[in-house]
């Protein structure tokens, strides 16, 4: 997950956009959170460095098939948090220092009980 190759961001937002791959970013929230999409489909985050936010690393409301995987996320409220989603991956990251009874991942309302659109966290390192 380390990468000296990282491109400076600044947050970001999308809205209702599908079929991109978010890729090798280093993004500061501040005030926001890193990366924050709402009703988007099937994109994927990689190799993103996350840091330093009053609140998610990466937010996802109404999301669907989305893929987050080998980012490296720190300093945030909340990790990762999917609201409403289906089909939320999260593999291998690395988390570590969020905000006081935060999460590191959270899926609420993920419609896990239709088949075929689980959501789920898996071999993720967390500190």
């Amino acid at each position: 997950m380390e990468n000296s190759n990282y491109r400076s961001s600044q947050p970001i937002s999308l809205n209702g956009v599908h079929d991109i791959t978010i890729c090798d970013y280093s993004i500061n929230g501040g005030a926001l959170s890193c990366i924050d999409l709402v009703d988007c489909y099937n994109i994927h985050i990689t190799q993103c460095e996350l840091l330093n936010s009053d609140l998610s690393g990466i937010s996802l409301i109404g999301c669907d098939n989305i893929l987050i995987d080998n980012c490296y996320v720190a300093n945030v409220l909340d990790g990762i948090h999917s609201l409403n989603g289906t089909n939320i991956q999260v593999k291998n990251n690395k988390i570590k220092k969020i905000g006081p009874q935060c999460m590191l991942v959270r899926f609420e309302n993920t419609g896990s009980d239709v088949a075929g659109t689980s959501s789920y966290s898996i071999n993720n390192q967390f500190e």
